[in-house]
């Protein structure tokens, strides 16, 4: 079948320059550009607003150190007492627990499990 006109062997013509898809792309280009030109310039119509002024950093600051410092003395009235009550509670509870297999004592938590009784053990036998 050599003489089938249909079957070329040749190599395919190229394409020529795609001159719609760069007229289409710069188009686009210098439309994006001329929008956000225009966005820029033009005034704001949602309204500025009301502002209200900013508060000085350091007063902020003091007043934030302030707060922290009422936690720690425990005049904050979410505070149930102060650092150095805890920590002399935490230490006098380590303190009464020492013993030979905890030499720095233990403290109060975490809380641990209460044994149960030997009637629930019973109780829960007869579920089973």
């Amino acid at each position: 079948m050599p003489d089938d006109p249909q079957i070329t062997t040749g190599p395919t013509p190229s394409p020529g320059f795609p001159y719609m898809t760069v007229l289409a792309t710069l188009l686009t280009l210098f439309l994006f550009l001329g929008l956000g030109l225009v966005a820029y310039r033009s005034p704001n119509y949602l309204g500025d607003g009301t502002t209200e002024p900013k508060a000085d950093p350091v007063i902020k600051l003091n007043e934030v150190k302030a707060r922290n410092q009422a936690v720690l003395d425990g005049k904050d009235p979410n505070v149930k007492m102060s650092v150095g009550e805890a920590t002399s509670q935490l230490l006098t509870a380590a303190e009464q627990s020492k013993d030979d297999a905890n030499k720095q004592g233990r403290l109060p938590f975490p809380v641990e499990p209460k044994p149960k009784d030997e009637k629930d053990k019973d109780k829960d036998k007869d579920k089973k």
